[in-house]
């Protein structure tokens, strides 16, 4: 093995091992499939705490539910990066609270960042073809997961946070805009139980430098490593990391 490069300091590769079971499956030319988690999930239990790098997964509400009670039973936490969520402690501390009544999580990307499926790559395609910034999906986060596993896995990390939201709560809009070749954009708008008409309202803009065609910003590695060091003591949950 040779020795690693001075001035060059990368993450360990992440690896996700469950009750002796092989990494799952790569997940970054096909997306996220539940159903090689349905598998894991029916173990009952791991033998240490693993990490689930594509929340969009959770989206099917069986693979979470089999998912949670593996973490319980087991005793051991399943973690759920937060990505390119920005504000999640407190997204999380008002849905504890019950004061959070509504989360819109909207991210925009040049078409080809894209790698839709089903009806929404023929959405994406007029987008392209167009060449004007087009809003390719708003709605309900749910059936939005399986049509874009790779793009909309900050807005799955949302729905973990807020679960008393979750999946069906979350509004989710996804926007192709072609003068943001090199960006990803994440808006999060967070409104409060109203108070005699008046509520709080939080709106954050997070611009993440990308390659051109980039499913991924540069800045999510960073995010990604952050989160794995706080991966520790947390009992048997699912927990946002």
């Amino acid at each position: 093995m040779q020795p690693p490069k001075k001035g060059i300091r990368r993450p360990p590769t992440l690896q996700k091992r469950v009750s002796g079971v092989r990494p799952l499956p790569s997940q970054k030319k096909r997306g996220p499939r539940p159903w090689r988690l349905r598998g894991v999930a029916a173990l009952g239990s791991w033998a240490t705490a693993s990490w689930l790098g594509s929340p969009t997964a959770l989206a099917d509400p069986e693979t979470e539910r089999r998912l949670r009670e593996a973490a319980t039973q087991g005793g051991h936490t399943l973690y759920v990066p937060r990505g390119a969520l920005w504000g999640c402690g407190d997204i999380a501390r008002m849905d504890q609270e019950g004061t959070l009544a509504a989360l819109k999580v909207t991210m925009t990307k040049s078409p080809q960042s894209f790698r839709a499926q089903g009806w929404l790559r023929e959405r994406v395609a007029a987008a392209v073809a167009s060449g004007t910034r087009t809003v390719l999906y708003e709605g309900p986060l749910r059936p939005l997961c399986p049509l874009a596993p790779n793009n909309v896995n900050t807005m799955a990390a949302a729905a973990v946070a807020a679960p008393g939201l979750g999946f069906d709560g979350v509004t989710a809009c996804l926007v192709a805009d072609p003068s943001v070749p090199d960006w990803h954009v994440v808006e999060v708008e967070v409104t409060s139980v109203g108070d005699k008409g008046r509520c709080l309202s939080v709106t954050s803009i997070r611009r993440n430098p990308a390659g051109p065609g980039a499913v991924t910003g540069s800045a999510t590695l960073g995010s990604f490593w952050s989160s794995l060091q706080a991966c520790t003591g947390h009992g048997g949950c699912v927990r946002l990391c």
